[in-house]
């Protein structure tokens, strides 16, 4: 239920210590290229996601819609070719967009 509802099946707060770790055990120049770059929007909307923010969350906190939400993760997804969006999470920390200024 979680999962089709777009929640973490792991605690947010968990997934984001996670991801700080192995993003800085690992080098910043072996990260992926987007096929195309990021939106802004699309940018702002990983920030959110890499600390930990469920659709639902993101949603309110850029005042879109949770179908806006889905869709900037769906453009997003194909961008990086990730399988989900614990690896768009991942790549945020490993590229620095997670840490960048908005």
């Amino acid at each position: 239920r979680a999962a089709a509802a777009g929640d973490s099946l792991v605690s947010p707060a968990i997934t984001v210590r996670l991801l700080k770790e192995l993003a800085s055990a690992r080098p910043a120049d072996g990260v992926r290229k987007p096929a195309e770059p990021l939106t802004e929007r699309e940018r702002d909307v990983v920030r959110c996601l890499a600390r930990g923010a469920t659709n639902a969350e993101i949603a309110r906190e850029l005042f879109v819609s949770l179908s806006t939400v889905k869709t900037h993760l769906a453009n997003v997804q194909g961008k990086l070719g990730a399988r989900n969006r614990v690896e768009i999470a991942a790549w945020a920390w490993e590229s620095g967009l997670a840490t960048s200024a908005a």
